[in-house]
């Protein structure tokens, strides 16, 4: 083959490469901005209460799939573990901390929880509800502070588990903002890497990694849905909750039943949990799209 076709099946090569990128990033841009822009309500069924005593405040919660139990945290500082059924299991307080959010690492079973302005993440045994570890996130990303000190704070946390990542995985806050002004704390959802397998300090440091600005404000709870590979956030001011994959694209938004909607899981099973702040779980038959 001559020179010039070399050079030739190079050009066309490089404009298709080109024209594929620009097409999927025309494709990825439309459908963020439908799913932006038309919510629709969410497709369940009712299952209703699981509550058989009130929980004060709750402010997260999570499933825990070798248990096949929930944990709940609330603003006191306490977490709660009751069965699928709502019938308790054991509770106890964690140094008066104001936790607002949980979630699990399935790899371990350990369960962690965020601090609110504090920013920190505490590590719980789930046997015991003691603190096992603590991990403060460093508030800047890139040169912005996203998470102010005497601001609103981490309202929600999900663990992302990864087989391959030398840390096992990684976290997903959501930093709660009543404004989407320039001025205003964000309304922002940050990947947060934690030290979880390269430190064994009893205090480490964690870093965010990638950050994503929402265009919705109250960012109240946050779940993984590894069926889908998508992360679920709820908002409780505008009643929505919302899916986004990894690369802080913004796929769906669906109209939430219910009010003062705290915290968000799954159990893997079909089936979701809302917490309200008013003291009651709520148990949904999951029927998005897949």
């Amino acid at each position: 083959m001559s020179y010039k076709r070399v050079l030739l099946v190079i050009l066309i090569i490089s404009i298709s490469g080109l024209l594929v990128y620009f097409l999927v990033q025309m494709e990825q841009s439309a459908i963020q901005q439908t799913a932006e822009s038309h919510p629709i309500p969410l497709p369940y069924n009712w299952i209703g209460s699981i509550t058989k005593k009130q929980i004060a405040e709750p402010s997260g919660i999570t499933y825990h799939p070798v248990r096949r139990s929930l944990f709940i945290a609330d603003d006191s500082g306490s977490v709660h573990e009751v069965n699928l059924h709502g019938i308790f299991i054991q509770a106890k307080g964690v140094n008066e901390l104001d936790i607002e959010g949980i979630t699990m690492d399935p790899s371990t079973g350990l369960l962690y929880a965020a601090v609110e302005d504090d920013e920190v993440i505490i590590e719980l045994d789930p046997e015991t509800l003691a603190i096992q570890r603590k991990f403060k996130i460093a508030r800047d990303f890139e040169g912005e502070r996203l998470l102010k000190k005497g601001g609103m704070g981490i309202e929600a946390i999900a663990f992302v588990p990864d087989a391959l990542h030398p840390e096992g995985g990684t976290f997903w806050v959501g930093n709660q903002s009543f404004s989407l002004k320039t001025t205003a704390e964000p309304s922002v959802v940050c990947e947060v890497l934690v030290p979880l397998r390269s430190e064994t300090a009893a205090i480490s440091e964690a870093s965010i990694i990638n950050a994503y600005k929402m265009n919705f404000i109250d960012i109240s709870g946050l779940a993984y849905d590894p069926q889908d590979d998508v992360l679920v956030l709820i908002s409780d001011t505008t009643n929505l909750l919302v899916e986004m994959n990894r690369e802080g694209t913004i796929l769906s938004k669906y109209l939430l039943p219910g009010d003062e909607q705290e915290g968000v899981t799954l159990d893997g099973l079909g089936y979701m949990y809302i917490a309200q702040e008013s003291g009651t779980i709520i148990k949904l038959g999951d029927r998005r799209l897949r």
